[in-house]
């Protein structure tokens, strides 16, 4: 009985070092879990008002590789490549009504005005490529249609890092023409190409990325290379298109838009497939898809 006791004794014994060396395993994870969340605590902390500065943006499929003798990077539209920038924030230095950042090569954003960095999770941003002069403290700017401009926009609600990374998309809708012929229409080309009953203007609300019409929905866009961009529509259940051909005849047709939810939405690409024979056009499918980026997209800093 005396040994019996002994040895029970040395087992407890035993597992009191076993539980023992357990909790102070697991005092230690968690003294080295709590080490590094307050280190990163730290270095988010040790951001805190310094300049915002801002790493990429996905605007590259829309810039030219054209290098002023300045150093500028030049956008398609001959625009040097810029964008406006809303930052909110509480306090004056912590906010930025359409402020100019300019990219200067491909290789770097930069900005003649400082806003500084709440810290984690205490400001919004919002962002326009090109940058436009003409809009408003609050994130708005009139846009015409007829000219074919694209425009790139980006919002993030909460800044959780900086520098920050940009992720843009398109505030139009775009309409891609995709026409075969049949065999007994050799010789026809399509001269040109009208898409009727779109908005010709409206107002785009950068921050909350939504448009305000104006006029009526009657406007005629022309096609360049069988594409054209449109003002989103939340209902539209379909337009009529015009072609024009080489011998002068006209065809027209009406898009239904059914089988893709009756709608022209932002940042999407429909594709619209037609063909044309000797004296008609027949329409064929139309698909959606989000509008990617052709050329990889990202302008960055580092």
């Amino acid at each position: 009985m005396k040994t019996f006791n002994k040895m029970r004794n040395e087992n407890g014994e035993m597992r009191n070092c076993f539980f023992s060396g357990a909790i102070l395993v697991l005092s230690a994870f968690c003294f080295l879990l709590s080490s590094c969340s307050q280190d990163e605590v730290f270095e988010q902390d040790s951001l805190k008002d310094t300049p915002i500065t801002i790493a990429s943006a996905s605007v590259a499929e829309l810039t030219t590789r054209v290098i002023t003798e300045e150093g500028h990077l030049i956008g398609r539209m001959g625009e040097p490549v810029a964008m406006s920038v809303w930052v909110e924030g509480s306090g004056d230095n912590y906010n930025a009504k359409n402020i100019e950042w300019i990219n200067d090569g491909g290789n770097y954003w930069y900005t003649n005005n400082t806003v500084l960095y709440a810290g984690e999770n205490q400001q919004k941003i919002y962002a326009l490529y090109p940058y436009c002069e003409g809009a408003t403290e609050d994130g708005k700017i009139a846009i015409n249609a007829t000219e074919q401009a694209d425009y790139l926009i980006a919002k993030q609600n909460l800044i959780d890092e900086n520098p920050i990374h940009l992720t843009m998309r398109h505030a139009f809708a775009k309409l891609s023409l995709m026409p075969t012929f049949g065999t007994e229409a050799g010789g026809l080309e399509i001269v040109s190409i009208e898409v009727k009953n779109m908005y010709a203007s409206g107002t785009l609300n950068i921050k909350e990325d939504t448009w305000t019409y104006q006029g009526e929905a009657t406007a005629t866009l022309a096609m360049t290379n069988h594409e054209v961009l449109v003002i989103p529509m939340e209902v539209c259940e379909s337009f009529p298109i015009v072609i024009t051909m080489n011998d002068g005849r006209v065809f027209k047709a009406t898009i239904s838009l059914a089988a893709v939810g009756n709608e022209l939405k932002s940042n999407s690409q429909y594709k619209i497939s037609l063909q044309i024979g000797q004296d008609k056009v027949t329409v064929g499918n139309i698909t959606a898809a989000p509008w990617v980026a052709e050329n990889g997209g990202n302008l960055e800093t580092e």
